[in-house]
């Protein structure tokens, strides 16, 4: 069911048919699968979420091969900054790495020729624990020192939001979740209202900070707390 996204998309079903069917040749293939309640009642679950009837599922290989192939490409722990050079040679499009919190990241990211650095916490999906997107930005700014864009993502539910990614120095500032609420709740009209309420939030917080434009936010004040809570 998480992976929805994957099984309807047919490179990745292609994908599939071709992992399953190099399996069929391998001879020894099943030999030495522990069955256990556990894996029984996983394999049902695997084959009610995959697209097509529950029997076929059952009795196919594709849906397991499904996830096997989302965990292989998923979770490749082989992955390194030097994959960036093969990225690069397969499209003239620019390229920005999101999830960057830590400045060495930033400056191993520029020095490896991405085009942009999003700060980002995925939504706080991965660790949840971890530092804060807003947090993260004045040292990674720092780290870039200007050689790309920098992006905020995460977190950002208001236009005052918006306000402090870019007094901080973010250069623009993305939506990462709040959209997908309006679409939920209105479709296409419901993600324009809301990017429309946060363009009406910024400007409004804007008017109130006597900004009469974006590029004055730097020179906005910002009160900030120290670690023992003081205002500094």
């Amino acid at each position: 069911q998480g992976i929805a996204q994957y099984t309807s998309d047919p490179v990745f079903r292609r994908l599939v048919r071709d992992r399953a069917a190099a399996a069929e040749q391998e001879p020894d293939r099943g030999t030495g699968t522990r069955v256990s309640v556990a894996a029984i009642r996983t394999l049902l679950s695997i084959a009610r979420r995959h697209p097509g009837p529950l029997w076929e599922n059952l009795r196919s290989p594709l849906a397991r091969t499904a996830v096997e192939l989302f965990t292989d490409i998923y979770s490749r722990p082989s992955i390194s900054w030097r994959d960036l050079a093969w990225l690069r040679e397969r499209t003239s499009l620019p390229l920005l790495l999101k999830g960057i919190l830590h400045p060495d990241d930033a400056r191993l990211a520029v020095e490896h020729g991405v085009d942009g650095i999003i700060v980002s916490t995925h939504g706080g999906r991965q660790v949840d624990g971890s530092i804060g997107s807003m947090q993260a930005l004045p040292r990674v700014l720092d780290a870039v020192d200007g050689a790309v864009p920098v992006l905020l993502d995460s977190g950002v539910r208001g236009g005052t939001d918006v306000a402090k990614a870019l007094h901080l120095g973010a250069d623009a500032v993305l939506v990462g979740r709040a959209w997908a609420y309006g679409l939920a709740a209105g479709g296409e009209r419901g993600v324009r209202e809301v990017i429309e309420n946060l363009v009406a939030e910024l400007d409004l917080t804007m008017c109130l900070l006597g900004c009469s434009d974006v590029a004055q936010l730097r020179q906005a004040t910002v009160l900030r707390r120290s670690a023992d809570g003081q205002r500094e």
